[in-house]
Formats: C-alpha cells, structure tokens, sequence
C-alpha cells in the first residue's frame, strides 16, 4: 500500500496507479493536492483502476470547479453519480447533470439537488 498523505506528488500517483499498490490517503486534501493528484492519474494514462479515485475526486468538496467541469467531461457513470454528491458543484455542470441523456445520473442529480435544497434552509436560518 502506498500511502500518500498531504500534498500528493504526481510521479507517486503515478507509480502506485501503473504498479500494484494502493492508494491511502492520510489528512485532508486542498485544491492543489486535488490538482497534483488528477495529474498523475493523467500522467499514468487514467488506466481503469483509476475510476474509484476520479469518482472520489468528483465529490470532494475542495476539489477546483475547473476540474470538476473537466470530469464530467470525461467521467464515467460512476464519476457523475459522484459529481452530483459534491456540494461545490459548479451550477453549469448540476444543470448538466439534471439534463444528462442517461436517466439514472439524471435521477441522481435530481434527488441529490431535492436534499440539498431542503437541507440549505436549515442551515442558513440557524446561522442568522
């Protein structure tokens, strides 16, 4: 297991994603971790055993809008239905999401953007 905490270098996404290891992650990661980390799935061709890392990427809260937009772009199923569970979605990429062809990643959205419509209220009329 290759365990990768704050501030994951690409080469060692890389190697973990091309060799035999998993992948541990250990503190929260910001922005440019997300960054850094989506580059060395890159630099490692995406192989298929990357799939569960973007769908993770796809609902972190800290991940960067731009991308977000990049893996709807490109994300699998899996990857959108994971896109739809982040809270920081860009609105251009919901609205895509709600309008998306396939009818289960449309019917995720919807329900996810149902909770948390109901939930914002709650949280914002405590914070007054």
């Amino acid at each position: 297991m290759r365990r990768l905490g704050r501030a994951p270098r690409r080469e060692a996404v890389r190697r973990a994603l091309l060799g035999s290891d998993a992948i541990a992650y250990e503190d929260v990661l910001g922005a440019e971790d997300i960054r850094e980390l989506l580059a060395g799935v890159r630099a490692a061709g995406t192989p298929p055993r990357a799939l569960p890392l973007l769908a993770w990427i796809a609902s972190h809260p800290n991940a960067p809008g731009e991308l977000l937009v990049e893996l709807y772009g490109e994300g699998g199923r899996e990857v959108l239905l994971s896109l739809a569970l982040n809270p920081a979605l860009p609105r251009p990429v919901r609205d895509a999401l709600l309008e998306h062809p396939d009818a289960e990643v449309r019917a995720h959205a919807n329900h996810v953007t149902c909770r948390m419509r109901a939930v914002r209220p709650l949280v914002t009329k405590g914070a007054q």
